[in-house]
């Protein structure tokens, strides 16, 4: 178990974003900055929190994506069980790191970026188990899709710009429950059959 972990790098790398994360989120929860947009003229302020969750996509990603092949496949260890297990987990630690800050701070930014960690997490798993590493990128096309194209108005977004809406609009909730219960499953399907 200690030589999988160290493979897949938790210790270091996975604990480190999920920290930053936490950190981030506790710091930049109000600020936003101005950027443009292709559906609206003026007014498109994108809260910082936007982001954070690409700080544990990303690092997720790279973890899966540590391995020795021959050892895994030829070994007995259940190592697409141990890979589905750190992808729920790391969700899970990131969702108590979004409740704390949340508690600490009471900003619906938090919140929200909880919803977006698990969407777009969920997003990367299951484009990365069709496309390989290559997945990494579709998080964060999103979001630039997202903050180019989302806003129907400067104050209201697409109902397909899930992770614009505000924490409260249910199906957007709906879509990352079942973005990250579809990531979560793929990546145990392909496992053993990624790079």
């Amino acid at each position: 178990m200690i030589w999988w972990l160290r493979v897949r790098l938790v210790p270091t790398v996975l604990t480190t974003a999920l920290v930053v994360y936490a950190l981030l989120l506790l710091t930049v929860r109000d600020g936003a900055v101005i950027l443009p947009a292709i559906t609206v003229n003026a007014g498109n302020t994108v809260p910082l929190a936007f982001f954070l969750p690409l700080l544990v996509a990303g690092p997720l990603a790279h973890c899966l994506d540590s391995r020795q092949p021959h050892a895994e496949l030829t070994g007995i260890r259940r190592t697409a069980w141990m890979d589905t297990v750190l992808a729920a987990a790391s969700m899970g630690a990131a969702l108590a790191a979004t409740a704390l800050v949340f508690v600490v701070t009471a900003a619906d930014v938090t919140v929200q970026a909880g919803r977006n960690t698990l969407f777009l997490t969920g997003l990367m798993l299951t484009a990365r188990a069709v496309l390989g590493r290559a997945g990494i990128v579709v998080p964060l096309g999103w979001v630039f899709a997202v903050i180019l194209l989302g806003r129907r108005t400067s104050s209201t977004f697409h109902s397909w710009a899930v992770t614009a809406l505000p924490p409260d609009t249910w199906h957007a909730t709906a879509v990352a429950a079942l973005s990250i219960s579809a990531g979560v499953a793929a990546t145990f399907i392909t496992a053993r059959k990624l790079p």
